[in-house]
């Protein structure tokens, strides 16, 4: 008896401490993923884009734009060294990033197309297959970024960034390299657009036209009857 009686003890604190370390992979990033994961496997789009800052992720894709295309590298450097701005900025208006991609995963995640592309492609950056965002491999920078090693059945590996939005952890950026996450992960938020100019305070003095110039040959004593003796 005394036997099965502790037999049972120690399977229960073995059951306490299986319930504990799933719900340490389970929590923060790795959280973060799964719910991505499990979007792609329902195709909804709305809870797939929900787990991304779109805004950073965007503006990280301008970066990684900017380090693949050589021509598009240059101009970055160029603007940059002008004091007229990077890539993101100059092509800012004619590129609407966010936008962009705001539409191309939505299509692809409620038509299946980006599960089915990125589980055969054979280049990195394309990480969005559920299994292999549940088993991706977590490294924490601090209390609010992190990186995950994402590697695809293709055998692709590439890295996204995430970092802590308020309570939640949102993917902000990926990328081929470890080094290049890590950054996009601890870098700050994408900055807000700039604000509309305030309007003029009222009251403000406007200014008045200047006087009208007198025609030449015309009597600017003309109606001036001050002085004048009547016959």
């Amino acid at each position: 008896m005394k036997i099965g009686s502790r037999s049972s003890r120690y399977f229960f604190v073995l059951l306490i401490l299986a319930a504990l370390v799933a719900a340490c992979v389970s929590s923060g990033p790795q959280k973060a993923l799964n719910g991505m994961a499990e979007a792609l496997k329902k195709n909804d789009s709305a809870a797939f884009l929900a787990g991304m800052d779109m805004k950073s992720f965007a503006n990280n894709e301008m970066k990684n734009l900017a380090k693949e295309e050589a021509p598009l590298g240059l101009l970055d450097s160029l603007g940059r060294s002008l004091g007229i701005g990077g890539m993101d900025e100059i092509l800012g208006s004619i590129v609407d990033m966010e936008s962009r991609l705001h539409n191309q995963f939505n299509r692809g995640v409620s038509t299946g197309e980006l599960m089915a592309q990125c589980r055969e492609v054979e280049t990195p950056n394309c990480p969005w297959v559920p299994e292999s965002l549940n088993n991706a491999k977590i490294t924490e920078i601090g209390s609010d970024a992190a990186v995950a090693q994402v590697t695809t059945p293709a055998r692709m590996t590439s890295w996204l960034a995430l970092r802590k939005v308020g309570d939640k952890w949102l993917v902000v950026g990926r990328a081929v390299m470890e080094s290049t996450a890590r950054q996009y992960a601890v870098a700050k938020s994408a900055p807000a657009a700039p604000a509309a100019p305030a309007p003029a305070t009222p009251g403000e003095p406007k200014p008045q036209p200047a006087p009208e110039k007198p025609a030449p040959g015309q009597d600017t004593m003309a109606g001036d009857t001050q002085g004048v003796t009547k016959i």
